[in-house]
């Protein structure tokens, strides 16, 4: 009987894994038609904008920025010049493709894996080239400040319908490049490094024939910043490690919150920040080795290294990572990252440390007591360097209530904190999470340099809970109980394990989605004679007893693993008029004029001499009907304005 099942068994496992096999096997095949059919739109996109160059202008306002950007910067030659006018005007023909044809943006978006593959990797090594990834792309043209958009690591980056791109094979200049030594066009070492007589591998050396580059070597009047993003049905590994290879520019002149970044993310369902990596191009930072350009130009690079996102607390849930690289603020100096092996190895020894708080959930511990809660993890080191501190923040809505500067317990790779219950104070309720905080000291040629990690507890929900602690009933009378605007968040916050009645006024009502009134009771919520919401006011109550979940919820909330979508886009383009019709000329009477691809709002008719004849303003309209039958025989000129403010001439012929 024994052997029986054993053989079933087995053959339930082959035909699992034939299951999930197959499915990994149609993600790939369904991607990749995905990814051709966004290069065949990509050819429609150059087609678009070579077809539309002519026909249509730059807004003063994006040329104006451009120009003063380039003015305040530094030297530049009119080539450059004229060339970021191009690229601004290319960016903005794009925009305007999609706007056009918003039914080809979705080929631009990598649909999510099946969930019974969860987060194996498939194509972490991008072998089959770019399925399961999206990838988007911002030129950002600004005003001297920069303030309108560079917030250094804090920069958000959200995908838009005009910003989404596909890779292009082997195309340096491109902002996101598909690395491939099988194909035509592939260079073994970085060319800009090379160029200088520096080698550093496009591919990792412990990689295939393919790897993805975010961002190119392109500058003058527009800081690029290029993402890549890839969504997991399911979280189902601690970690996600990953190699990469970083390039930077470095001006010594600019301050360090202007210079460019790489930044790594992990997001959960809800897309919240899990854990994040950010480098800032900086030469005191010995991660980076310098290539001194010259006086006013320095080049970092790392050559290919490994790290590690620390995932454990979103085990079992959807989850989402984005990687980001930008130039600097001013633009003019690049930002460039090459990247490989995501998820698909382990990194023995990440170059830049790792830290993990051990998970952990205690209900209602008793605060009295003088035995301390244990709250334990382990650490890795970067690469040459020693733990200088090490502390432990305890949080409640992400607000720090407490914190212990130093373990209890520390080994070379362990630690644990013993904190007293009362912490938390004498009577506390609702939910607490815990947050470690490390510094290394690494010891560079510049001095000594600081890393920093942070991590936050690995359990799932709260480290640390009161809500199950609280009272089985509540009864709320007017007017000791009645709540206004005025009221703390706990009162206008309520719950009980049994139930709730309530005869009391509820006047808050201030169009806040977290400023209502709610109610949790595990039975029910009685509304008893002399209850009133008066109108204005939000209330809810929710069969949650003791949940601590005070989300005022005004329609169904359905988690999202994606990056959300940005709709709003505004394309900064000015339509050239391509001139208009006079019908009949030449004429002796009556004419008609009509101007086919545009409206204008004023005449103007002069001599050949340039004696006006007519100068008149109308209403918006693409056709007039003049009579010029008591104009003298001879050649003139007629201008339009049309409705954006350009002049369009041609000849009328009076006979």
């Amino acid at each position: 009987m024994y052997k029986i099942f054993k053989i079933v068994l087995v053959g339930f496992f082959c035909l699992s894994y034939a299951l999930v096999s197959s499915q990994n096997s149609d993600y790939l095949v369904s991607e990749n038609k995905r990814i051709s059919m966004a290069q065949e739109i990509e050819k429609e996109v150059i087609q678009f904008v070579n077809d539309n160059f002519k026909n249509y202008k730059l807004s003063q306002e994006i040329s104006d920025e451009v120009i003063n950007h380039l003015k305040s910067e530094e030297e530049f030659t009119a080539t450059q010049l004229e060339n970021a006018l191009i690229n601004a005007k290319r960016v903005e023909l794009r925009k305007l493709f999609f706007y056009e044809n918003p039914d080809k943006k979705e080929y631009y978006i990598a649909k999510p894996a099946p969930i019974s593959i969860m987060q194996q990797c498939v194509n972490g090594d991008f072998e089959s080239n770019t399925a399961g990834y999206s990838f988007w792309s911002d030129p950002h043209p600004q005003p001297a400040t920069g303030a309108a958009f560079f917030l250094s690591c804090a920069t958000p980056t959200v995908q838009s319908v005009t910003n989404t791109i596909t890779p292009i094979t082997n195309n340096f200049s491109s902002t996101v490049t598909l690395i491939d030594n099988t194909s035509a066009g592939y260079q073994q070492f970085d060319p800009v490094l090379a160029s200088f007589g520096v080698n550093v591998p496009t591919l990792a050396t412990n990689g295939d024939t393919k790897c993805i580059k975010l961002n190119n070597q392109a500058g003058f009047g527009s800081s690029d910043i290029t993402t890549m993003s890839r969504s997991f049905p399911v979280i189902n590994q601690s970690t996600i490690d990953f190699n990469f290879s970083l390039i930077m520019d470095n001006k010594p002149a600019h301050g360090q919150p202007i210079q460019p970044f790489f930044r790594v993310r992990a997001y959960d369902q809800f897309n919240n920040i899990v854990d994040e990596i950010c480098i800032i191009a900086n030469p005191e930072n010995c991660l980076f080795n310098t290539l001194v350009v010259s006086n006013a130009r320095r080049i970092l690079y790392t050559g290919w290294i490994c790290a590690r996102l620390n995932v454990s607390n979103i085990l079992n849930q959807p989850g989402r990572i984005e990687f980001t690289v930008s130039d600097c603020q001013p633009s003019a100096h690049f930002g460039t990252v090459y990247i490989d092996n995501i998820c698909g190895f382990t990194c023995a020894a990440p170059q830049l440390g790792a830290l993990s708080l051990d998970p952990i959930n205690i209900n209602c511990p008793d605060v009295l007591s003088t035995t301390p809660i244990e709250v334990c993890g382990t650490y890795q080191s970067p690469v040459n360097a020693s733990l200088n501190t090490l502390s432990l923040d305890v949080l409640q809505n992400n607000i720090v209530i407490g914190t212990i500067n130093s373990p209890s317990q520390l080994t070379s790779n362990t630690f644990c904190f013993g904190l007293s219950p009362s912490i938390f104070g004498t009577l506390p309720t609702g939910d607490y999470e815990f947050n470690i905080r490390a510094t290394f000291n690494v010891n560079c040629p510049a001095g000594t340099f600081i890393y920093s990690i942070t991590d936050t507890s690995a359990s799932l929900g709260p480290d640390v809970t009161f809500n199950n602690c609280c009272f089985p009933t509540l009864t709320l009378t007017a007017p000791a109980d009645n709540l206004t605007n005025l009221a703390v968040a706990e009162i206008k916050q309520r719950e009980r394990s049994d139930w709730i009645k309530a005869a009391n006024i509820v006047s808050v009502g201030d169009n806040a989605l977290s400023n209502g009134v709610v109610y949790h009771a595990a039975n029910y919520v009685e509304l008893n004679p002399g209850f009133e919401a008066v109108f204005g006011a939000q209330f809810a109550a929710y069969p949650e007893g003791c949940s601590a979940n005070y989300i005022y919820r005004t329609e169904e909330q359905t988690p999202s693993n994606n990056q959300p979508i940005d709709e709003d886009a505004t394309v900064n383009l000015i339509k050239i008029a391509n001139g208009f019709a006079i019908i009949p000329n030449p004429s002796s009477s009556t004419i008609q004029i009509v101007m086919k691809d545009s409206n204008f709002t004023k005449i103007t008719i002069s001599t050949i001499d340039g004696k006006i004849v007519m100068n008149s303003s109308i209403d918006r309209t693409n056709s007039a009907q003049l009579d010029i039958s008591r104009y003298a025989n001879g050649i003139y000129i007629i201008n339009l304005t049309d409705e954006y403010g350009q002049l369009v001439t041609e000849k009328l012929i009076k006979n």
